[in-house]
C-alpha cells in the first residue's frame, strides 16, 4: 500500500537523522517486527526504555504479508476493550485490529497494516530491510550484532522472529516435489481440478478449504483427526472452531475426501504423476504438486542462533521462568515458540502474556523503576484448578 511505503521511508529518514542505524550501541535490540516484536516495543517504550531498536529483515509484519492472500486469523477480533477485555489479536491494550480493519477475521495484509499503523503512531524505532547475520556474545555482558546495515552492540537482546518464515520443507523424502503452505501467495495459483493436501491441522485444513472454494476437488491426507480429540486444557492443541465450521461446509460441498491414518512416508514422481505413499501401503496419485500442511521447523527463527540456546527433546529452546535463554544470559525470546512445561504460547493472545515477564527483567537489568501494575498490563493466564477448563468443563 502507498501509505505504508511512505511510512517506511519516513522511518528510514528519521533514523538517518538520528544516527541510530546499527553503527552504534543500544541498551536493547529486538529482532523481529511482527506481533511479538512490535507489542514488546510498545510496552518497553511506555515503561521508559528509550535506547532500543527493532530490526526486521523485511517490512513490519513481514510474516503476515507472506500469508496466502485468502488466509485469515482463526482467532476472532472484537472491540471489547472498553469492558476490560482486549481484542484477542491486539498487541497493545489501547488498540483493536477489529477497529482498524473493520473485520473480525483479518487476513495477513490487514494485520500487518495494523502493526505498521501502531509503529508509526508511537514512533517506534524500527529499522526494516535489516537482516541480522551474526550474534556474538561479548566478554562480560552484552552482544555484538552484525547486520546487513552495519554492526553494533547491545546490552540485551530479544529474539522475536516467529515461525512462519521457517517452514519444514523436508518432513519426508520427496517433499521437495510438493509445495509448502508457506510458499503459497494465493490459492488461485494452485486452483485445479484435483489436489492432494498433506496434513490435518490448521494449515492443512485451511489449504483444503480455500482450494475447494476455488472449485477444486481435494484429497486431505490426515494422520489423525485433531478435531475429534478436544483438549479443554489448551484449545490450541485441537482444531479451532473457526476452522471446524469451515471444514464442515467444505464437506457438504461433496468435493472434500478425508483419508485418515495417512502417515505419509514419501512422495515420488512417475511421468506426469505425483505419487504419495503412506506407511500402511496406500498410494494416491495427482498430476499436481501436493500441498504440504505439515507445519514449521521446531524452534522457528531461534534456529538462526541455535548455538545461543539449549534445546529440549521436543525441539523447543530451553528458557528460564523469565523467558531468558538458559545458556546465554541477556538473550530473551518472545513469540509462538515459547513453551513452559506443557503450556505453549503459540497465539498472540497467549504470547503477549509474556510481555510483562520479559519487561520486568529488562527494567531490572537496565536499572529502571518497575511500576506496581506491570503484571496487570496483560492478564497472565492462570487456569482454575477445578471447573471450566478441566475434565469437568460443562461445555
Amino acid at each position: 500500500m502507498l501509505w505504508y511505503n511512505i511510512l517506511v521511508l519516513i522511518h528510514a529518514y528519521l533514523f538517518l537523522l538520528s544516527g541510530r542505524f546499527m553503527e552504534s550501541s543500544a541498551d536493547l535490540v529486538i529482532v523481529g517486527a511482527g506481533a511479538a516484536g512490535i507489542g514488546m516495543g510498545l510496552m518497553l517504550q511506555a515503561l521508559g526504555v528509550d535506547r532500543f531498536v527493532i530490526l526486521d529483515r523485511g517490512d513490519i509484519g513481514e510474516s503476515f504479508r507472506r500469508w496466502p492472500a485468502e488466509t485469515s486469523f482463526i482467532t476472532p477480533s472484537f472491540y471489547s476493550n472498553p469492558f476490560g477485555l482486549p481484542d484477542l489479536n491486539a498487541v497493545s491494550p489501547s488498540s483493536s485490529p477489529a477497529i482498524t480493519s473493520r473485520t473480525e477475521h483479518l487476513n495477513g495484509q490487514a494485520y500487518a497494516d495494523y502493526l505498521a499503523l501502531l509503529a508509526s503512531k508511537h514512533e517506534l524505532p524500527v529499522i526494516t530491510q535489516c537482516s541480522v547475520e551474526g550474534v556474538q556474545r561479548l566478554p562480560g555482558d552484552g552482544f555484538e550484532l552484525t547486520t546487513s546495515q552495519g554492526s553494533g552492540t547491545t546490552k540485551l537482546l530479544i529474539w522475536a522472529t516467529g515461525e512462519f518464515q521457517f517452514p519444514d520443507l523436508l518432513p519426508f523424502p520427496g517433499a521437495q516435489l510438493c509445495r509448502h503452505y508457506a510458499q503459497v501467495r494465493s490459492w488461485k495459483e494452485s486452483a485445479c481440478s484435483d489436489q492432494i493436501v498433506i496434513g490435518g491441522y490448521e494449515s492443512g485444513i485451511d489449504a483444503a478449504i480455500n482450494l475447494i472454494r476455488m472449485g477444486c476437488r481435494v484429497k486431505l491426507l490426515v494422520r489423525k483427526p485433531n478435531w475429534d480429540q478436544p483438549t479443554p486444557e489448551d484449545p490450541s492443541l485441537s482444531l479451532s472452531p473457526f476452522s471446524r465450521e469451515r471444514m464442515d461446509k467444505a464437506m457438504r460441498s461433496g468435493r472434500l475426501e478425508l483419508h485418515f491414518g495417512a502417515d505419509v512416508t514419501d512422495v515420488s514422481k512417475m511421468m506426469e504423476w505425483h505419487r504419495v505413499r503412506s506407511s500402511d501401503g496406500r498410494v494416491w496419485l495427482s498430476e499436481n504438486a501436493p500441498i504440504l500442511g505439515t507445519g514449521f521447523l521446531s524452534g522457528g527463527g531461534a534456529r538462526q542462533i541455535e548455538e545461543c540456546f539449549d534445546w529440549a527433546e521436543n525441539g523447543k529452546p530451553i528458557l528460564t521462568e523469565h523467558d531468558e535463554s538458559s545458556k546465554t544470559p541477556g538473550l530473551f525470546m518472545l513469540g509462538p515458540q515459547v513453551q513452559h512445561e506443557q503450556r505453549i504460547y503459540c497465539f498472540i493472545y497467549k504470547f503477549r502474556q509474556r510481555f510483562p515477564v520479559v519487561a520486568l527483567k529488562v527494567l531490572n537489568r537496565l536499572g529502571l523503576p518497575v511500576p506496581d501494575n506491570l503484571d496487570k498490563t496483560w492478564a497472565l493466564f492462570d487456569p482454575p484448578a477445578e471447573g471450566c477448563c478441566s475434565d469437568e468443563c460443562d461445555c
